[in-house]
């Protein structure tokens, strides 16, 4: 029945717009159209990527010293092949300053290498790849522009995690003694060494932006907060106005806020702030594709026209699927046309497959064939990521999905970790018994576990579909930290149960990195 209604209402309308085609053409035939070819309707720049030029660790947590980094991990033939195959077609390459590019000079002034190949490896992968330049943005300024003197804050509330010229006690540094001016002017000349370093190993700067999501202030990786719109638009000028002198070619921009460039928009008002902002920035991460228009239209009607676009697209949790591929591909699409964007940013080309985030935000993983990164432990159950291994433990955890986290140190509370479920599932929670801790919520059974180095107390609790989480482990005796919690979960359906990482979540599914680690070997 229904096939036939569909069916005779097209026809229907076919039969219409048949009876009705030639007055259309008639009433089109009598219209003119002009084009105005000395006026553009819009400009495609070309799209971007960013690169993971330095380490960082599982789910966002940490600034390893290793050099685990990309295109630095892959052999010289890899490098060539994913420069030429992969990245052809890219017009710009993102540049993490701070982050993915954070190696520093004595005073801890300027950004250099990290290693003494670092940049001639990025310089290389961009001429390979036809890249034009990079798009310097900085997750953080060196430690000597901080009021901590450091790349990673303490958290939400660390006052200090700013620019120095913003910190609490400004009025008494030793050096600039609360004069603020000249700080901003040194401040910018900074930034104008940094790019000047750059183009002396070869790498063309094309984009600039002082800071990658002004708003945050972490203590898991490098950043920077502004805690106000004035502060953030007085270091702007400054330092933006150092880049402009430099080289008036650099398209400076500002400031990667969620949809819509907030702290930059307050001083759009004052020309010698709207001079030096050639283009606003957003961050759409992980939207849906519908919202682009959305963010059009606010941008259009409360600010001075300038060309708009994301940076930095990816997905917080979870891993790819066909659904987000076609998000995707449809997010790029409306922002071409319906947000008439002039360029779109994935965010990683490459991800090491061991990082928990690395599904949702790569292109694709790399396995890394340098010393330190080979397959360990194939097959055994780590308690903690490169722990303990357990020895003993129930027969029947072995049916069951894994869940366990890094652990950095064990001067630190054992890490909190997120995650997704797609059915509802009887956890058991590995505890280690530091510091007499007993998790909240949890009911203690009498199963254990026993590992190389300690026995574990088992703990069980229901959890519901979609998102749930582990706390941190506080307990400690003296200055040592009891290990992360681990996981053994039991899902109603286990041939259809599945699990996905949480959003910065440092831990690891046991059955996806089994995959991973198993694929290469096969």
């Amino acid at each position: 029945m229904y096939k036939s209604e569909i069916l005779i209402i097209t026809m229907f309308l076919f039969l219409s717009w048949g009876m009705n085609a030639q007055s259309i053409k008639e009433e089109q035939l009598q219209g003119t159209v002009d084009i105005h070819t000395d006026q553009y309707k819009q400009t495609v720049w070309g799209i971007g990527f960013e690169i993971q030029s330095d380490a960082i660790g599982s789910g966002n947590t940490g600034l390893p010293e290793e050099r685990h980094a990309v295109p630095h991990d892959l052999t010289p033939s890899e490098r060539e092949r994913f420069a030429k195959e992969m990245l052809d077609g890219f017009r710009y390459c993102r540049l993490a300053g701070g982050l993915y590019w954070r190696g520093l000079d004595a005073e801890k002034k300027y950004l250099m290498p990290r290693w003494p190949e670092q940049l001639e490896e990025l310089r290389q992968m961009m001429e390979w790849a036809g890249v034009e330049g990079v798009s310097l943005e900085y997750w953080s300024p060196p430690p000597y522009w901080k009021a901590n003197l450091k790349y990673v804050g303490k958290g939400s509330k660390d006052r200090t995690n700013t620019l120095r010229c913003f910190g609490p006690d400004f009025v008494n540094d030793p050096v600039y003694k609360g004069d603020t001016a000249k700080f901003l002017k040194e401040y910018g000349q900074a930034c104008v060494k940094d790019i000047e370093t750059l183009k002396e190993a070869g790498i063309k700067t094309v984009q600039w932006g002082i800071s990658n999501e002004p708003f945050t202030n972490n203590a898991q990786y490098s950043s920077c907060k502004f805690f106000s719109a004035e502060d953030y638009i007085r270091a702007y000028v400054a330092s933006a106005s150092a880049v402009r002198n430099l080289d008036s070619t650099i398209l400076l921009m500002s400031d990667t806020e969620p949809g819509y460039p907030r702290k930059i928009a307050k001083g759009m008002h004052r020309r010698e702030v709207a001079e030096l902002v050639d283009a606003y920035v957003v961050h759409t991460i992980g939207w849906d594709s519908e919202r682009v228009k959305n963010v059009h239209e606010k941008i259009s009607k409360t600010l001075p026209k300038r060309p708009w676009f994301q940076n930095e697209y990816e997905y917080l949790k979870g891993s790819a699927s066909p659904e987000r591929c076609l998000n995707t591909a449809q997010h790029i699409m409306n922002s071409f046309q319906l947000g008439q964007n002039p360029t779109w940013y994935w965010i990683h080309a490459l991800k090491p497959f061991k990082n928990s985030e690395a599904s949702g935000y790569s292109l694709g993983f790399w396995k890394s064939q340098l010393p330190g990164h080979e397959p360990k432990n194939i097959g055994k159950y780590e308690r903690w990521v490169k722990g303990d291994i357990i020895t003993k433990m129930p027969e029947m955890f072995k049916k069951m999905e894994y869940l366990n986290g890094i652990r950095p140190s064990d001067k630190e509370p054992g890490v909190y970790y997120s995650f997704i479920l797609n059915q509802p599932a009887t956890a058991y929670m590995l505890v280690d018994q530091v510091g007499g801790y007993e998790p909240i919520g949890w009911t203690k059974t009498e199963l254990k576990v026993v590992r190389s180095q300690g026995t574990d107390i088992v703990y069980t609790k229901k959890l519901k579909k979609g998102n749930n989480s582990v706390a941190k482990h506080d307990g400690k005796n003296g200055d040592t930290y009891g290990a992360p919690h681990a996981l053994f979960l039991d899902g109603e359906d286990m041939q259809t149960f599945e699990v996905e990482v949480g959003v910065n979540s440092p831990m690891k599914i046991r059955s996806k990195a089994m995959k991973l680690e198993l694929e290469p070997i096969k």
